[in-house]
């Protein structure tokens, strides 16, 4: 990381309009840290191994694509919008970038900043509208918001016709943080075809629904995780003006190997491992009734992995952007 960048005074103003499953999910995920998983989002997979040397080469291949996506080199200044524990970042800085993460996760921000790394905490949405942040329009060569945009949107927008507008928003804010012909990298999962889920039958949770089905799995992932899937071609549609998409590629396959590691790691860690005790326990002091949902979500239920198997009802898409 260069000096420039490193020696930039960081802010700890608390972050704002963001829904509070998605603030308790990652409060809730830093158990995984005791597990051994910091990168909480699909990897890219060379071949058929799944073991823990294929899932780390996978998370550091994804990072690379993301990086070369947005043509990120010595020089480059770069934004990763949902940083996560920094995986992209330390990437970024390796090739000589200056790089800046915004988070609105606590426990993110204390990891990454022990490690050196500029981080802030801050929802995407507060950056246009805050002086301390003036220097960041048109400041950047690329943006990174590599798993993030899932959370942007709640069920209560999808069923109130907010969705476009947020995801329209989304866009405006990376267009007038980028210089003129800057690239966006995302990776999202999308709902398989549209119309697929009411946003507002997700609302009481999964047991207004028979166990097993798309919604009760929808209803499950809404209550831990928060969020809303996008749907086909409405990205696109939001971009119009700002940006010009430039490249897609299907990663449903990678990210469902991506969990599957995840789940047989948690599972083997909780049981066997007993480093990873104190951080579950501490986790489940601090939020109770959110680690007992994630837990049921993720292992039991196994809504997460479900989303992504045959026939899979989600989609996860990699697209480049150019601003135009």
């Amino acid at each position: 990381m260069s000096t420039a960048l490193s020696s930039a005074p960081i802010h700890s103003k608390p972050a704002t309009q963001t829904a509070p499953a998605v603030r308790s999910c990652y409060d809730v995920l830093d158990l995984c840290r005791g597990c051994g998983i910091t990168d909480f989002t699909d990897g890219k997979y060379a071949d058929e191994r799944n073991d823990r040397q294929a899932y780390l080469a996978a998370q550091r291949r994804q990072a690379s694509y993301l990086l070369d996506q947005i043509n990120c080199t010595a020089g480059s200044r770069m934004l990763d919008i949902g940083c996560g524990y920094g995986r992209i970042l330390e990437a970024a800085a390796a090739r000589g970038a200056e790089a800046i993460g915004i988070t609105i996760s606590p426990p993110q921000v204390a990891n990454c900043r022990q490690r050196g790394l500029h981080i802030e905490l801050c929802n995407y949405r507060e950056i246009l509208n805050d002086d301390q942040y003036a220097d960041w329009r048109h400041a950047f060569d690329g943006i990174i918001a590599n798993g993030s945009l899932e959370h942007f949107v709640q069920c209560e927008d999808a069923a109130a016709g907010r969705a476009d507008d947020i995801y329209t928003e989304f866009f405006d804010v990376c267009h007038r943080l980028l210089k003129p012909g800057g690239k966006l990298a995302t990776t999202a999962i999308h709902s398989r075809r549209v119309g697929q889920v009411n946003g507002g039958h997700l609302l009481d949770g999964p047991d207004r629904w028979p166990k097993g089905s798309v919604n009760y799995h929808a209803a499950n992932l809404h209550r831990s995780f928060g969020g809303w899937l996008p749907e086909p071609g409405q990205l696109e549609h939001c971009a119009e003006g700002r940006f010009r998409l430039i490249a897609a590629e299907d990663g449903t396959r990678d990210y469902l190997r991506t969990s599957e590691y995840w789940m047989a790691r948690i599972k083997r860690s909780l049981a066997l491992n007993p480093a990873s005790w104190p951080i579950a326990v501490r986790t489940f002091m601090r939020q109770p009734k959110a680690t007992w949902h994630m837990l049921r979500c993720l292992l039991w239920d196994e809504s997460w992995t479900f989303q992504f198997r045959e026939p899979a009802p989600a989609q996860l898409w990699r697209h480049t952007w150019q601003a135009v």
